[in-house]
This record gives C-alpha cells, structure tokens and sequence, in this order.
C-alpha cells in the first residue's frame, strides 16, 4: 500500500483532462455542424429564388418578347430578391442573366440562354 501513495491524484486529474477535452471537442463539433445546417437552409432559400425568378422571367418574356428585346428589373420574393437582365443574341435566342440574394446574403448568379419560341433553357452556366 505504501507503493501506491500519491498515484491516485495524478490519474483523476488525467481522467479528467481526458473527459474534458472529450465534452469541448463534442462542442465544437455540434456548433460546426449546427453552423453548416444553417448555411444550407440559406442555400435552399436562395436556389428557391432563382427558380422563381427563372420561371417569372420566362412568364415576362412570353408577354413582351417580341416588342422588347431587351429589359432589365428586380423580382421580389418572401425570401429574397432577384435581379435580371436579357438581351437577344440571334432570332431565336434571349441571353438571359440572373443574380438571386437570400435575405440572409447568399448569392447566387447564373446566365442562361432561352429559346423563342418556345421558352426552353438551352444553356445555364452559374456564376460565382
């Protein structure tokens, strides 16, 4: 028993340290994730936006394409805001460019190109 003297302090404080760093490193690994969950809810919002305002351009651009070819304006939404632009590029072709904002910030850019008639998406490049 005499050997045994002064070993139990030194191994709770190890036990400890040990249980401690565990319980900070679980903290910060809740934060990281509840931090990313929120980022990709805004992310959801913002590509809601885009989606929106395609379909609202596309709906713009049946009434007054054949007078207007080109027009620029600002949609918005409960969720945020999108700003866009269309230029005709040949007889049956509208260049389309879009910027989308979430109300939280988030961005979102894409330029597409329309078919006319039809108002069919041919191309769609994002930009960042």
């Amino acid at each position: 028993m005499k050997n045994e003297k002064g070993m139990i302090f030194p191994i709770t404080m190890l036990v400890s340290f040990l249980f401690l760093f565990t319980f900070v490193r679980m903290l910060e690994l809740y934060k990281t994730e509840t931090e990313m969950a929120k980022y990709e809810q805004q992310s959801y919002e913002v590509d809601s936006v885009m989606q929106m305002a395609v379909t609202d351009v596309k709906r713009q651009l049946a009434v007054m394409w054949p007078t207007d070819t080109s027009n620029r304006g600002t949609l918005t939404y409960p969720n945020g805001v999108a700003n866009y632009e269309w230029k005709q590029m040949s007889e049956h072709e509208m260049k389309v460019t879009i910027f989308a904002t979430s109300h939280d910030g988030i961005h979102y850019g894409a330029e597409c190109i329309i078919s006319l008639p039809e108002l069919e998406l041919i191309e769609w490049k994002e930009k960042y």
